[in-house]
């Protein structure tokens, strides 16, 4: 009898710990993500989702834990019998692997809509003109901004800045997509173009981790839905089962209120910010170069 084999994921989080001045902003985090998931990360604010996303992009140092991309330790190399940090250009090319969508927008708004998607993409990745230009204009169709390519920045809405944004990550074909409350930046009657350019991207098979207060995009898109509070994920499963069958009295009274009220829920109960701050979603080659490494430790709507 032969057994299935089960592909390791993606992406794996072991006992992840991270420390901003006293506040445990991580304690002990598991986590994966399987090839072509779509994982959503809820919870009030406050409760590590971004500073998690971060530390997996190597924005932030962890303080325990480890973090594998197919396979690889991130940060960190195996040296005898324990491990040493990588060089700041081996970090770089780990962290190249990795797309990440931030709150803010951060176009270079001396550069047009299509040299903010093709110039990132040929410094970072040594791609040449052509191929970044053609790859350029089929993700700007994607995310409906083909007619804005020769536009600048203070030309488009916050909404169409971030669909910019979405497709300056999407360029160089990352392993895995990291996306940090892309919409909280937003106008409201902002938030929904953007949230069909995730559903599309999601459906197009991209592997995705969404840190989002949409609890309506957790519920359509997810194909698994994690909750944190403190620090840690408290219950994680199925958009069914989170939405519909929740276990833990914690996140019972996270959607309680979110249901009673009709907001979201972290307006609905207010918390301590995120210790995390926004950084430019394209860092430069020199910005890459000096990244610290990290210690080691669909569905259709």
């Amino acid at each position: 009898m032969t057994t299935a084999h089960t592909p390791e994921p993606i992406l794996q989080v072991h006992q992840l710990t991270k420390t901003f001045a006293g506040f445990q902003a991580l304690n002990g985090v598991d986590f994966s993500v399987n090839e072509g998931e779509v994982v959503v990360v809820i919870g009030p604010s406050g409760s590590g989702k971004s500073t998690l996303v971060r530390c997996v992009h190597q924005l932030e140092t962890i303080d325990g834990g480890s973090v594998y991309l197919d396979g690889e330790l991130l940060g960190y190399e195996h040296h005898r019998s324990g491990v040493r940090p990588l060089t700041p250009r081996a970090v770089a090319a780990q962290r190249r692997r990795i797309g990440m969508v931030f709150q803010q927008f951060n176009l270079f708004p001396h550069w047009t809509i299509l040299e903010n998607v093709t110039r990132p993409h040929r410094m970072s990745h040594g791609v040449g003109a052509a191929e970044a230009e053609q790859r350029a204009r089929l993700l700007l169709k994607q995310v409906g901004l083909e007619h804005k390519a020769d536009a600048h920045p203070r030309e488009l809405s916050g909404g169409q800045q971030q669909r910019v944004a979405i497709a300056r990550a999407l360029a160089p074909a990352p392993r895995i997509m990291l996306f940090d409350e892309p919409t909280s930046a937003l106008d409201p009657e902002l938030v929904d173009e953007v949230l069909a350019v995730l559903r599309d991207v999601a459906r197009s098979g991209v592997t995705m981790v969404v840190v989002t207060h949409e609890m309506e995009f957790a519920r359509q898109m997810g194909d698994r839905v994690v909750f944190m509070d403190a620090g840690r994920v408290v219950e994680q499963g199925t958009a069914e089962q989170i939405f519909n069958h929740p276990k833990s009295d914690r996140l019972k009274a996270f959607l309680s209120r979110f249901r009673a009220q009709g907001a979201r829920p972290e307006e609905a109960a207010p918390a301590a910010p995120d210790a995390t701050a926004p950084v430019p979603t394209e860092p430069t080659a020199a910005d890459r170069m000096q990244a610290a490494p990290a210690r080691p430790g669909r569905r259709s709507a």
